[in-house]
């Protein structure tokens, strides 16, 4: 009995030890969504790692799950790079807090300074702090360093919680739909 109850510790062990290499390969893949939903799903496991809670962080802003950057962002503080990620994670869920509240509740913006980034939400945030389009309900912007790639900006539902979007376009054709 006790060897069985051992062997099955140690399948057990090497289940679930692996999972930050599983995450990296996923990643590594582009695989961001599943990569993000296996961190989520054995987020007690590497809490105390700050490479595992960057990569699992990473992994979740790159498929578009801005909302699970919380967790992550509060625990990584003990190294100079783990601050810097936080920081950067921390300002891409406030651009996305401020959005949504200008969005949905006509606050304004304009008087705001904000760190910015190359993420598409900081892009689109920083455009949108310029030019508000109040009157309109979908939001149009032209990417300035290429007018081939333009982006639509609105609010959205998902699984009954209000969010927005950004729809991507090149040439005028949908490329790709992001929902925050």
């Amino acid at each position: 009995m006790k060897i069985l109850f051992f062997i099955l510790f140690v399948l057990y062990f090497f289940a679930h030890a692996d999972i930050p290499s599983q995450m990296f390969q996923l990643y590594q893949k582009g695989d961001y969504s599943t990569s993000c939903s296996l961190g989520l799903e054995h987020f007690k496991q590497f809490e105390s790692n700050e490479a595992h809670l960057s990569l699992y962080a990473f992994a979740c802003l790159k498929a578009d799950r801005i909302d699970l950057l919380s967790a992550p962002l509060m625990l990584l503080d003990q190294t100079k790079e783990a601050r810097a990620n936080a920081s950067y994670f921390s300002m891409l869920v406030m651009q996305k807090k401020l959005l949504m509240q200008s969005l949905y509740d006509n606050t304004p913006l304009q008087s705001l300074k904000f760190p910015t980034s190359s993420h598409l939400l900081s892009r689109i945030f920083i455009l949108y702090v310029k030019n508000p389009q109040s009157e309109t309900t979908i939001k149009e912007y032209v990417e300035s360093s290429n007018p081939r790639i333009s982006y639509k900006l609105y609010t959205a539902e998902l699984n009954k919680h209000k969010t927005v979007a950004i729809d991507e376009y090149y040439d005028k054709i949908l490329t790709v739909h992001h929902v925050y």
